[in-house]
C-alpha cells in the first residue's frame, strides 16, 4: 500500500492512501491490575500487587524487564549513603540488590566503579528481575507481555474500561537477524502499526477487568509505569511536560515555561579493554555540527581513566585497585558531555507535546504511535556511537582545552551481540535512558489550587529559607527517597542553555517522602502513576527519577492498587481529610510498612531537624 508523507510542525506522519483492512476482534485477557511499563517502577508495582494475591498484567515495549538496570543500560545504582547505610530501601529493592550480588558470588561491587556502591552488567539486571517475576509467571497469577506496546485506551466516564495492546514478534529471528539488528528508531513506528511488516508479526490483545468485578465500583486499577508517561495523553489526563511557570514554591524556576525542554536522554553502551589494538569505526555522522563539537571530559580533573572507571561493570580482579584498568575490564558509558542527547527544541524534542500530538494525529482513536520523535532517537543513537569513536580517536575537547581523547592505542572495543552486556547487535541499549517525560497534575484542593505538585521548596536545601531547614512532611506519605536535584539540562543546537533552563535549581536535597497525592491524576479515578511520571515539578523530578526512588514509587502504586481493590475505594478518596478516609489511609500505610516499605525516615518530626541533616 502506497504511503504519503505529510510534514506537520517538524513531524513526519506516514498516512496510508487507502483505508486499512479491518482487523479481527482482539482476544481479551482479564487482570485486576494492568501495569504499562516493565521498568523498575512497573516491576515493583507488579511484585507488590502479586504479593497481595492480585491478578496482574504487565506490558513492556522491549524483550527485557528492569528498565534502568537492564533495557536502558544504567546498571550503576544511583543512591545516597543515608538509605544505603541504614537499609532504608523498600524491601523489594533491597532484595534486588542482594540478588544481583548473589549473581556475582557475593561480590559487593562487581565493577569496582566509583560512582556507585553497585555496578553490574545490564544482562544480569534483566536476569535477576526475571527471577523475581518467574514464580508468579509459572503460577499464572502474572501475565507478562514483552515486546508489547499500549495502542489505545477506552474510557467510560472517569474510569479506564479497557486497553488495547499490540505485541510484535520477530519473523524467524534465526533466519532473519535484521529483525533486531538496528537500534530502537528503526522499529518504533513499526511496533505501533497493527499491520504485519517485513520483520514482525503483530497480535492485538484487549486487556479488561475480570468479569466478576465488572459491576464493582472499582473494576480494576491501571498503573502508568512507562518511561515517558505514555498513558497520560491516551487517557486524556492533564499533565505537564518540560519546565514550569515560576512560583513562590519554585524560586529557581525560569521566567517562562518551556514544554520542549526536558532533561537529556542517553543510549548507554559497554566497552572493554583488550590486549590487542582495535580499529574503531568512524560513524558517518561524527563530523556533523551536532555531534563532534560536543564531546568532552567536562572538567580538567577528568580523563579517560576517570571516565572508564566511573561506571565500570567488570573489574574485580585480585589485587586490583579501584583506579586501575586491566585487560578484560568493561565499562558502561553514560556521560553528560559524552553520549547524553540534550538538544531539545520545538523541532527536535523527543517527547512530543500535546499540541504536537494533536498536529500529528496521534490522539485520534487507533493512531497512537508512541508519542516520541523518531528523528531525535536517531540523532541520539548516532551521537552515542560517535562518543565511543571520540574516546578512541578524538583529538579535541569542547570544554577542556588541550585535553586529548585518542591516546590509548585503540585497545578498546565496543561490545556487541547477544552475549554482550547490552545483548544487542549494535551495542547500544535496547531503549534510551529517559530522565524526564510527562508528569501528572495532581488533584485540586484548597492548598493546591493548580493541582497537587511536589515543589522545589518541599525538598531542596537551596530553598531551606522557605522550608525552615527540613523537607515538607506529607500526611499521605507512601514511600521515601533521597537524591540531589540533578539536571542534565536541555541545550540548543549551539550547545547553550535555553532561556527556560532550570539548571540553577541544581542542589542537594533533604531526605524526602512520596505522597499518595503525587500518584493520583485528575479526571480518571482508576489510574495511578508508577514511575517518574508522578506529580513533580520539573525541578523535583530531577531528584525523584533515580533507581531506588522509582522502585519506591512503583511499590507504593502496586500496594495502593491492591488495597483499594480490596476495599472498593478510589485512590483519590484515601487522601480526603475525613475520619473514614484517614482511617483507610492509615491502614494502607501500615500495610506498606509491614511489607518493608518505609513511609518516613526514622525520627521524622516537624519539631526536630536532626533527622534531615543527611546529605
Amino acid at each position: 500500500m502506497a504511503l504519503i508523507s505529510v510534514v506537520l510542525s517538524g513531524l513526519v506522519l506516514q498516512r496510508p492512501t487507502q483505508a486499512q483492512t479491518p482487523q479481527p476482534a482482539a482476544p481479551s485477557v482479564e487482570c485486576e491490575v494492568l501495569i504499562a511499563g516493565g521498568g523498575l517502577g512497573g516491576v515493583a508495582a507488579a511484585l507488590e500487587a502479586l504479593k497481595r494475591s492480585r491478578q496482574v498484567c504487565l506490558t513492556e515495549i522491549t524483550d527485557w524487564v528492569g528498565g534502568q538496570i537492564s533495557a536502558q543500560g544504567v546498571s550503576a545504582l544511583d543512591e545516597r549513603p543515608l538509605q544505603r547505610n541504614q537499609n532504608l530501601f523498600p524491601a523489594g529493592y533491597a532484595e534486588l540488590r542482594q540478588r544481583i550480588r548473589d549473581a556475582y558470588n557475593g561480590e559487593a561491587n562487581p565493577g569496582r566503579c566509583w560512582v556507585s556502591a553497585l555496578c553490574f552488567s545490564p544482562a544480569v539486571g534483566h536476569r535477576v528481575v526475571r527471577e523475581l517475576l518467574d514464580p508468579y509467571l509459572r503460577s499464572g497469577q502474572l501475565r507478562l507481555f514483552t515486546n508489547t506496546v499500549v495502542k489505545d485506551l477506552s474510557r467510560a466516564g472517569n474510569l479506564i474500561s479497557s486497553a488495547t495492546v499490540l505485541t510484535h514478534t520477530p519473523r524467524q529471528l534465526e533466519q532473519n537477524p535484521a529483525a533486531y539488528a538496528q537500534p530502537l528508531s528503526a522499529y518504533l513506528l513499526d511496533w505501533y502499526d497493527p499491520a504485519a511488516s517485513a520483520l514482525f508479526d503483530k497480535t492485538q490483545i484487549r486487556l479488561v477487568p475480570p468479569a466478576q468485578r465488572a459491576s464493582a465500583r472499582l473494576p480494576w486499577l491501571v498503573i502508568d509505569a512507562t518511561e515517558t508517561g505514555e498513558l497520560l495523553p491516551l487517557a486524556r489526563i492533564p499533565y505537564r511536560l518540560g519546565s514550569d511557570r515560576p512560583s513562590r514554591w519554585e524560586p529557581s524556576a525560569p521566567q517562562t515555561s518551556d514544554p520542549y525542554c526536558t532533561q537529556g536522554f542517553t543510549y548507554p553502551f559497554v566497552m572493554e579493554h583488550t590486549a590487542t589494538p582495535q580499529v574503531p569505526v568512524k560513524p558517518e555522522s561524527y563530523d556533523l555540527p551536532l555531534h563532534k563539537p560536543y564531546y568532552s571530559y567536562e572538567l580538567p580533573r577528568f580523563n579517560f581513566a576517570n571516565i572508564f572507571t566511573y561506571r565500570r561493570i567488570r573489574g574485580q580482579q585480585p589485587g586490583q585497585t579501584q583506579a586501575a584498568i586491566r585487560v578484560g575490564d568493561q565499562t558502561l558509558q553514560n556521560w553528560t558531555w559524552g553520549n547524553d542527547w540534550r538538544i531539545s527544541t520545538p523541532t527536535e524534542n523527543l517527547v512530543l507535546t500535546e499540541a504536537q500530538l494533536q498536529a500529528s494525529g496521534q490522539l485520534q482513536p487507533g493512531n497512537w504511535r508512541g508519542g516520541l520523535r523518531v528523528e531525535a532517537l536517531q540523532q541520539a543513537e548516532q551521537h552515542a556511537l560517535g562518543f565511543f569513536y571520540w574516546l578512541m580517536a578524538g583529538q579535541t575537547d569542547s570544554r577542556v582545552p588541550g585535553a586529548r581523547a585518542g591516546e590509548y592505542q585503540f585497545r578498546y572495543r565496543l561490545l556487541r551481540g547477544a552475549d554482550s552486556p547490552m545483548g544487542t547487535p549494535h551495542g547500544l541499549s535496547r531503549y534510551p535512558y529517559i530522565r524526564e517525560g510527562r508528569r501528572v497534575v495532581g488533584r485540586v484542593s484548597g492548598s493546591y489550587p493548580q493541582g497537587f505538585t511536589l515543589y522545589e521548596t518541599d525538598i531542596s536545601r537551596k530553598a531551606s529559607v522557605l522550608n525552615r531547614g527540613r523537607p515538607y512532611l506529607f500526611y499521605d506519605a507512601v514511600g521515601i527517597g533521597q537524591y540531589p536535584i540533578d539536571f542534565h539540562e536541555c541545550l540548543t543546537p549551539q550547545f547553550e542553555l535555553p532561556p527556560a533552563s532550570t539548571s540553577e535549581a541544581q542542589a542537594p536535597s533533604y531526605p524526602f517522602q512520596i505522597p499518595l497525592r503525587a500518584l493520583v491524576p485528575q479526571q480518571v479515578d482508576n489510574l495511578l502513576a508508577g514511575n517518574k511520571n508522578i506529580a513533580t515539578s520539573r525541578i523535583t523530578n530531577a531528584a525523584y527519577r533515580v533507581h531506588p526512588v522509582e522502585w519506591a514509587i512503583g511499590a507504593a502504586a502496586g500496594s495502593t492498587a491492591a488495597f483499594v481493590l480490596q476495599e472498593n475505594w478510589f485512590p483519590a478518596e484515601l487522601t480526603q481529610l475525613t475520619p473514614a478516609a484517614e482511617a483507610q489511609l492509615s491502614r494502607l500505610q501500615a500495610q506498606l510498612r509491614a511489607q518493608g516499605n518505609p513511609t518516613a525516615f526514622p525520627g521524622s518530626s516537624i519539631l526536630e531537624t536532626q533527622w534531615a541533616d543527611y546529605e
